[in-house]
């Protein structure tokens, strides 16, 4: 990954933790091969704080502290009670067990054997499955606009508020292989000091290049003068970004221009018709 273009987005977008790589080990070498830190009884959660601080942390079926995370990660084979939604019946937490098998099955735990996993800061990770972002509600519409201006809407946006990392941050932008956004889940923010304005988003690696470069591109186009001027005093250089930052404009004067531009066509054409019908 191009740790510079890292730094650029970081900073263009004032995140306060490190963007994050996570990468599936199939084989048990692998993971015994990694110099990961590995943390006895952590939670998946508690793990990917850590590594927002820049630690690089590494799981398996027994060292990780949370089942559902097991499950959703393929670290654990799923029980049936748990795969049919009968768990989160019993629990009371939805009303019906067709809802809870919905909920259930909308998750997209991964099927296939994993050993363990890597989470790190995506600079210092190689072959990372997976790019993490833990952030601000703004950050996540940066990122989300940076996706569609070259990947146009996406159809696989899903939060319940349940399992916000496990299963919204991993499992289901792998299974679904497209970029999800979390509302994050009351377990998470009990085990993290998240913010309550935290969100995440994840999405696989081959979409980083241009998710990275939409966000960039979109800078000028989105941002006014207030956060230009917060995005140049977090810069070393004016041009750090790779491209200049132009004050007093957006998408928002241009499309008012185009409308002034439009309204001059449409009363020429106006002029036109009653000069010819005279």
């Amino acid at each position: 990954m191009d740790n510079l273009q890292i730094t650029r987005v970081s900073k263009a977008l004032g995140l306060e933790n490190k963007i994050l790589g996570l990468r599936f080990l199939v084989l048990e070498k692998e993971y015994n091969d990694s110099l990961a830190e590995e943390h006895e009884g952590l939670s998946l959660c508690s793990l990917v704080k850590l590594a927002c601080r820049g630690k690089s942390v590494k799981c398996n079926a027994s060292t990780i502290g949370c089942d559902d995370a097991a499950y959703a990660m393929g670290l654990k084979e799923v029980p049936e009670y748990v795969y049919s939604g009968r768990k989160e019946y019993e629990d009371r937490k939805y009303l019906s067990k067709s809802i809870a098998f919905q909920v259930q099955n909308e998750k997209k735990y991964i099927p296939q054997k994993i050993y363990g996993a890597i989470i790190s800061p995506l600079e210092e990770i190689e072959n990372p499955d997976l790019v993490i972002v833990i952030a601000t509600a703004k950050d996540m519409m940066r990122l989300t606009q940076g996706y569609s201006r070259y990947y146009g809407v996406n159809k696989n946006l899903l939060s319940i508020g349940v399992q916000g990392i496990c299963s919204e941050l991993v499992s289901k932008p792998f299974m679904n292989n497209d970029l999800n956004v979390s509302l994050l889940s009351n377990c998470c923010r009990k085990l993290t000091d998240f913010s309550a304005g935290c969100m995440g988003a994840s999405f696989p690696i081959h979409l980083v290049e241009n998710i990275f470069r939409g966000i960039l591109e979109t800078v000028n186009l989105t941002e006014n003068n207030i956060p230009k001027k917060k995005i140049l005093e977090r810069l070393d250089s004016p041009d750090e970004l790779g491209f200049e930052i132009v004050m007093n404009y957006d998408y928002a004067i241009q499309a008012s221009k185009y409308e002034e531009y439009c309204e001059e066509c449409i009363k020429a054409c106006s002029n036109d018709k009653e000069g010819s019908n005279e």
